[in-house]
């Protein structure tokens, strides 16, 4: 596949201006529209190894508007005239790209275990009370075909709806409705404390206010026990493209099958 002849120009002006190896990359986020990952040195290598993250709106670039983010690369907020440039390149560009319509989604509250609507309306209230009136859109996800591994992604917030969405892997009544609460109960505090850029300039999700609200909740350590006791079982359901099981439910399961291959239906 042919190279964007912008990320092209783009590599070229940083990797000079940085004495470093550079891939520039494309994302859709207009949270993040400008993101920075360090990657780790190759064995024997000498420059620094970095991947830079931009949305189609930066283009090509002026020369000023290539300098400053080569400015923010090497120096985060250090570097405030460049900082202050940005800030405001990426407000205008905002502001003359709107977000697209989302299209018109079915929102699903009700699961075969569990009522989102119903939890979050419970969560809002004991939590939330003063800061949210009234929820955002909620509904359950839908099962990737990405086979995870080792880690799962239980609950999101879209930034830009705002929309919570829950992993259908939980919509089971093997999963118990404390553990769905708080999943509800991390997303609604996205909403409340969105993210923001901290003194690097980079976007900070977990913010230490964040943080310290979560470990508040008072089914927070029960909750993490459940979820190292059961993480395992819950990968594993969802890359069936399942719900969590009982553990007799599997055995009665397994059963069936024997059954179904000895003697047929």
């Amino acid at each position: 596949m042919a190279r964007n002849p912008e990320h092209a120009a783009w590599e070229t002006h940083l990797a000079s201006a940085l004495d470093a190896e550079v891939e520039v990359v494309a994302t859709r986020s207009r949270r993040r529209p400008l993101q920075l990952r360090v990657l780790r040195q190759r064995q024997g290598e000498n420059r620094a190894r970095m991947r830079v993250a931009l949305h189609p709106f930066f283009g090509a670039g002026t020369a000023e508007l290539r300098e400053a983010v080569a400015a923010w690369v090497r120096s985060g907020s250090r570097a405030r005239h460049a900082t202050q440039a940005l800030d405001a390149f990426i407000r205008a560009a905002l502001e003359a790209h709107p977000a697209p319509a989302r299209p018109p989604q079915q929102l699903i509250t009700r699961g075969r275990a569990h009522d989102l609507a119903r939890l979050a309306e419970a969560v809002r209230r004991q939590h939330f009370a003063q800061e949210l009136k009234q929820l955002p859109p909620l509904t359950w996800g839908r099962f990737s075909r990405c086979a995870t591994r080792r880690s799962l992604r239980l609950g999101s917030c879209d930034p830009d709806g705002p929309l919570v969405r829950v992993h259908p892997v939980l919509d089971s009544e093997a999963v118990p409705e404390f553990f769905v609460s708080f999943i509800l109960f991390h997303e609604l505090l996205h909403v409340v404390l969105p993210p923001r850029t901290g003194k690097s300039g980079r976007w900070v999700h977990h913010s230490r206010e964040f943080r310290e609200r979560e470990r508040a909740h008072p089914d927070h350590a029960l909750v993490l026990e459940w979820e190292r006791q059961h993480l395992t079982a819950l990968l594993k359901a969802a890359r069936r493209s399942a719900p969590l099981t009982q553990p007799q439910t599997q055995a009665k399961a397994l059963v069936r099958r024997v059954q179904r291959l000895l003697f047929g239906d």
